[in-house]
């Protein structure tokens, strides 16, 4: 009874076709996740665009980016989320940007005067 158990437990060691690996008996745990580079870095322009609006220059392409980023990371299901606060938070300081550009053109222009 010794040797029967032996070569049984011999030939499933070495089996080639093996199925007791997790990997295997459960493919759903393998799946990658790939993130949403898009969504993230424009959540990370949004957060940088809080300060950079002060500065017209800065402001302004660093807006757009995030903005287009975060548009383009809206088609992916992963990360929508981060993606439309990342892109809101853009369009939101593209609009103060604008806004601090008009300011600053409409006080050259009475100095001017």
């Amino acid at each position: 009874m010794d040797e029967w158990m032996d070569c049984t437990i011999g030939e499933y060691l070495i089996d080639d076709d093996d199925t007791n690996n997790s990997t295997d008996m459960m493919p759903h745990l393998t799946t990658s996740y790939k993130r949403n580079s898009n969504a993230w870095i424009s959540l990370a322009l949004g957060i940088i665009s809080s300060l950079a609006w002060i500065i017209p220059i800065l402001g302004l392409p660093i807006t757009l980016v995030g903005s287009v980023l975060g548009g383009i990371g809206t088609n992916n299901k992963r990360d929508r989320g981060v993606a439309v606060i990342g892109c809101s938070m853009n369009l939101v300081f593209l609009i103060v940007t604008g806004l601090k550009v008009i300011h600053s053109s409409n006080k050259r222009i009475k100095l001017g005067d």
